[in-house]
């Protein structure tokens, strides 16, 4: 089949970058390939295809536990057992360490006595036919007694360190014989720790530092990451996110679990929100502290009827596709929609599996090309009159086994 020369003007020529659209039927990825070496424009027939375009938010992050645990004794004493060590799995109300519990013991019986005394006298002040002075003051005595009673009996039980949750053992910084005092034990989920968050993080070093046995969960996690303020409004709770565990190849899933509106962080005038992931299951090979990267999805179009953008036109103030007809172009009329970077939203006008002249690229010249990336983001693109777009960003089918998310 011969192209006609006259139909393509020097403005479909496109020196200093070579760009490679792939299409995947159905699944409607595509991705830009770019060279820095010059290319050649070459007249082709393309197809019109069906498929799904995604937009995505990238940024990277810190995995981390879903919960953690940062335990002290909450009582003062001598550690008389220490049954566990970093990286035994512990089963919710396990032991984890102990103190003397002898002067406890002691306190106590010593409670349970006062309690029972004075009981005793107010029993015989009723049976006597004490007057009410007398028994509201044996009264007010006996509530206080057993108030103390509590207090005793509070202290013995926190005489041992217990875990909240099913998990894993991730620190140790006792041992047996040491001397401990009482202090709070926190334990609360890792999302409020979030990547970027400068007074998140130091509290959670400083709970570190602190804690005499850390547990957290390795069956459930999250991402602690940041975005910056020009991504900030496109990004909500729910939405699906594709996560990349740093050094691995396999993807995993989640959803967006919280988005912050205050910044956690700023540099050179650019501030810096902290997101957090929940990932979906209990993905194996995760570790906490691992960096990872991520795609949150923002925007998914099913069904979209699209041509490589190269192939549409303006004529005599309309838009056209050039499609060929008894060897000749023929100029066809088009509604188009949205611009996608290289792929443009066909309203009306062609239907899936129809031809169109495009162009596609060929590299020319001997120097090295460049590497392949794709740009997630916003931003407003077009190109093509009555059509928007994302500006080339990132886009691709659903991820398997995660739904997608409407903007």
């Amino acid at each position: 089949m011969r192209l006609r020369p006259h139909a393509f003007t020097r403005r479909h020529t496109i020196i200093g970058a070579v760009i490679v659209l792939v299409v995947v039927g159905g699944g409607g990825a595509w991705v830009l390939t770019r060279s820095s070496s010059s290319a050649a424009a070459t007249p082709t027939l393309v197809s019109v295809t069906t498929g799904t375009i995604r937009q995505s938010v990238s940024a990277t992050g810190t995995l981390e536990p879903a919960h953690r645990a940062d335990l002290t004794f909450a009582v003062s004493g001598t550690v008389t057992s220490l049954p566990v060590v970093v990286g035994d799995t512990v089963r919710a109300g396990a032991v984890l360490a102990t103190v003397d519990t002898s002067s406890l013991k002691t306190a106590v019986t010593s409670a349970q006595a006062n309690v029972s005394a004075t009981q005793d006298q107010l029993t015989a002040q009723q049976d006597a036919g004490a007057s009410a002075v007398q028994i509201a003051s044996s009264q007010a005595q006996l509530a206080d007694a057993q108030a103390k009673l509590a207090d005793t009996e509070t202290a013995l039980a926190a005489a041992s360190i217990t875990s909240p949750f099913a998990g894993t053992v991730a620190q140790v910084n006792i041992a047996a014989g040491d001397k401990v005092g009482g202090t709070a034990s926190a334990s609360s989920p890792s999302a409020s720790g979030s990547a970027g968050s400068s007074s998140s993080s130091a509290s959670a070093a400083s709970a570190s530092s602190t804690a005499q046995v850390v547990v957290i969960s390795t069956t459930s996690w999250v991402v602690n990451a940041s975005v910056g303020s020009a991504d900030l409004p496109q990004l909500k709770k729910g939405q699906q996110a594709e996560i990349t565990p740093s050094g691995s190849a396999t993807k995993i899933f989640g959803t967006v679990k919280s988005v912050g509106i205050v910044a956690s962080s700023s540099s050179s005038g650019s501030a810096s929100f902290p997101v957090t992931i929940a990932v979906t299951g209990s993905p194996k090979g995760l570790y906490a502290g691992g960096a990872a990267d991520v795609a949150i999805i923002v925007k998914q179009v099913e069904n979209l009827l699209s041509v490589p953008t190269n192939a549409v036109h303006t004529e005599s103030g309309k838009i056209v596709v050039h499609q060929m007809k008894g060897g000749a172009q023929v100029s066809t009329p088009v509604k188009v929609g949205t611009t996608y970077g290289a792929l443009t939203q066909i309203l009306s006008g062609l239907k899936s599996g129809d031809k169109v002249v495009g162009t596609s690229f060929r590299p020319g010249g001997g120097r090295p090309s460049g590497g392949t990336g794709t740009r997630q983001g916003g931003g407003t693109g077009g190109g093509v009159p009555g059509g928007g777009g994302f500006g080339g960003g990132g886009f691709g089918g659903p991820p398997p086994g995660a739904g997608g998310a409407n903007g």
